[in-house]
């Protein structure tokens, strides 16, 4: 995603991501110009840095949550 879209992504879900889109938004297939990506466990949120200079900031929803409301995709048998 372009730095405008992964912002307008994280907004769209105001602030608070799970899932498979919390997956998309971290990962650096899907977002080149991240450099930095740092998860803070104690509050549970996440901070992003790209390339151009850009930051992002958005909590991380728990697993559980996530698969409640039907943001994890089955990927398998396992799952």
């Amino acid at each position: 995603m372009y730095p405008h879209e992964l912002e307008q992504f994280i907004q769209d879900r105001e602030y608070y991501i799970g899932g498979d889109d919390l997956n998309k938004v971290i990962s650096p297939t899907e977002n080149p110009q991240l450099n930095h990506i740092k998860f803070h466990s104690d509050y549970n949120y996440y901070e992003m840095w790209d390339k151009e200079g850009n930051y992002y900031k958005f909590g991380a929803m728990p697993y559980a949550e996530a698969k409640e409301k039907g943001l994890v995709k089955k990927r398998n048998n396992f799952v």
